[in-house]
């Protein structure tokens, strides 16, 4: 393997490649020492910190030697796990178009309904992730993935350079203070919720570091919190890619022997969703047996299909499985025969799942999400809601055979909810809708946000709550004064797209658009008038897939001047000691799952 990663005779794509065989033949005649192999090459050329890498390797090993016994390098998966999982080694492949067979035509008169002038309201909050083992006046401005604790000797040297308030940092996941603290909040802007939408990522994002134990218990406290605090509120809720063990990681059911290495989970998480009475024993019988995947009518004449996006997520090392396949988990099959279903019915239909798979997915899944987007919209799918991003954020769903982006190609929205985590320097928030009571469409969105970037230290300091306030409504913020909207109008597909053509004329629009999509962090990345990420902002946008995006990152980079050719470094070794200390694997201890003389230890929470 050695010899392979320093060969000068092979590109970067042959060695990868070439890699892949040699993990597959190890996989299959010497399972038992592919984790400290992988451990020992971490230790060598990972540009991850040695401890992250090593715990990583711990965790993902033993996934790692069934998909590599399993996967195919005659066909396209070896080449697709190069291309998604070690960026720069080979090409992105050519997409080829997703093929699908409705079970009918779209009917000819496929129209969203007429407003019913009634109004509810609905909660929709995201991205938790709690850290149990968060520490008030530690490092917050560290090396690690997340700071804001004590990594014991791997602690960066020296003095602290910025202390973690209590209230949370810019770097850090989600201390219990502002966890309760935003709960407590939920009610007073949301009284009257009808129910609530919550689109996943329970857990902190130490993935090298926490056990199934600790995702187990994470889920368990952090739903009973909920309930404690919401109440008899109904919550649904969709898996996200930190809710899983190993993170990221979700076996289609489609492979028995793969599946039941996660059946603990969607049995543990279905059995919560039910004892605290969100969702019905039947409901959550086939979320145990469908990835988490389940459908529930939260009022009458609505369909909420809740999906497990992970299953398309490019991080998941099983979407390197059957890669010549449009959709080899069965998830979207199934949500084509649930929104015929409510088609026959004459019933409205929201999706939600933790990220929508037309972003960080592979090509053949997304177009075929946009082909089911644009087959059952605008009549059936009233809307469709996300999270992941940490951003409060929007993407306009156009027509797959349009010639060009339109009012009359915007088919659908999917909402991106912000995070309640402050990771990523954005502040906290929480949303929610105003919706028809008949049609189900969304009238307005509001967000709630507290300024944990700017005022956290401040508030703590003095002994202070944070101050939460109505940051805006998209109605308010986004309607055009040329040609308002009437009150009872819902903020259409074509809405959002005409919002988006205003940016690129309107400098301040957009500006406002990126103070809330940061949720007016102080620490917000600048994105000057006429760069590559303005550009790349306002076309991902209206990007309804990963092709789309993907094209939208290539030009603006085009647009900058630079290519951006990133290559693996395969010789730089982690450069960078703690306190010290250096890796020895043979440290690595894997019962407890850390390196010895870490000083974390995970008991739950």
């Amino acid at each position: 393997m050695e010899d392979l990663l320093n060969s000068t005779e092979l590109d970067p794509c042959q060695m990868c490649q070439r890699g892949m065989r040699m993990a597959k033949e190890f996989s299959l005649q010497a399972p038992e020492y592919l984790s400290g192999v992988l451990r020992e090459l971490c230790a060598k050329y990972s540009f991850r910190r040695l401890d992250a890498c090593a715990g990583l390797m711990e965790r993902l090993s033993e996934q790692l030697v069934g998909i590599f016994s399993e996967m195919n390098l005659e066909g396209s998966d070896g080449y697709y796990a190069c291309a998604y999982s070690f960026p720069g080694s080979c090409p992105v492949p050519l997409h080829q178009p997703a093929d699908i067979a409705f079970p009918k035509a779209k009917p000819v008169n496929a129209v969203q309904p007429a407003p019913s002038g009634q109004t509810i309201q609905v909660l929709h909050f995201s991205d938790w992730h709690l850290d149990p083992l968060y520490k008030v006046g530690s490092e917050a401005k560290c090396s690690h993935n997340i700071c804001c604790r004590d990594y014991g000797s791997w602690n960066d040297p020296g003095p602290i350079k910025k202390r973690a308030s209590k209230w949370g940092d810019g770097k850090c996941d989600t201390p219990i203070a502002l966890g309760l603290n935003t709960l407590e909040t939920i009610p007073k802007f949301v009284p009257n919720a009808s129910f609530g939408l919550f689109t996943g990522d329970i857990v902190s994002h130490d993935a090298w570091m926490i056990s199934e134990k600790y995702v187990a218990d994470e889920e368990i406290r952090s739903y009973e919190l909920f309930k404690k605090y919401l109440q008899d509120l109904k919550l649904y809720v969709a898996m996200g890619n930190h809710d899983s063990y190993p993170s990221d990681q979700a076996p289609g059911r489609q492979r028995p022997d793969s599946y039941i290495t996660h059946k603990w989970l969607y049995d543990h998480v279905a059995g919560i969703w039910e004892k605290n009475n969100w969702i019905t024993s039947i409901e959550a019988e086939y979320a145990r047996s469908h990835n988490a995947m389940f459908m529930t009518r939260p009022m009458d004449g609505l369909k909420l299909i809740t999906l497990n996006t992970d299953l398309y997520y490019v991080r998941n090392f099983f979407t390197m499985l059957d890669t010549n396949l449009d959709d080899p988990s069965g998830m979207l099959h199934d949500l084509v025969l649930e929104l015929q279903d409510s088609e026959d019915r004459g019933e409205r239909v929201w999706i939600m799942g933790h990220m929508a798979p037309i972003t960080r997915s592979l090509p053949r899944s997304s177009l075929l999400f946009q082909k089911i987007v644009a087959r059952y919209s605008p009549h059936v799918i009233a809307g469709i809601f996300t999270g992941h991003y940490h951003q409060d954020k929007f993407i306009v769903v156009h027509d797959p055979d349009a010639l060009e982006q339109t009012e009359e190609s915007a088919l659908n929205v999917i909402y991106q909810g912000p995070s309640v985590t402050p990771l990523d320097r954005s502040n906290p928030a929480i949303r929610w809708y105003d919706v028809d009571a008949k049609t189900f469409s969304i009238l307005n969105t509001h967000t709630a946000v507290a300024d944990i970037i700017g005022q956290g230290a401040y508030w703590e300091a003095n002994d202070m709550e944070p101050e939460w306030k109505h940051e805006y409504s998209a109605r308010e913020t986004y309607a055009d004064p040329a040609d308002p909207l009437d009150p009872e109008d819902p903020l259409s597909p074509a809405f959002w797209h005409r919002t988006v053509e205003r940016m690129k004329e309107d400098r301040e629009l957009f500006k406002t658009y990126l103070q809330y999509e940061s949720k007016l962090s102080e620490e917000a990345k600048p994105c000057h008038k006429g760069s590559a990420c303005e550009y790349e902002a306002l076309c991902q946008m209206q990007a309804s897939t990963v092709v789309q995006h993907q094209q939208c990152t290539e030009d603006a980079e085009t647009l900058k001047g630079t290519k951006n050719k990133k290559k693996p470094n395969k010789k730089k070794p982690f450069s960078v000691t703690r306190a010290g200390k250096e890796v020895i694997v043979g440290d690595y201890d894997e019962e407890r799952g850390y390196i010895e003389g870490l000083g974390v230890e995970r008991r739950g929470m």
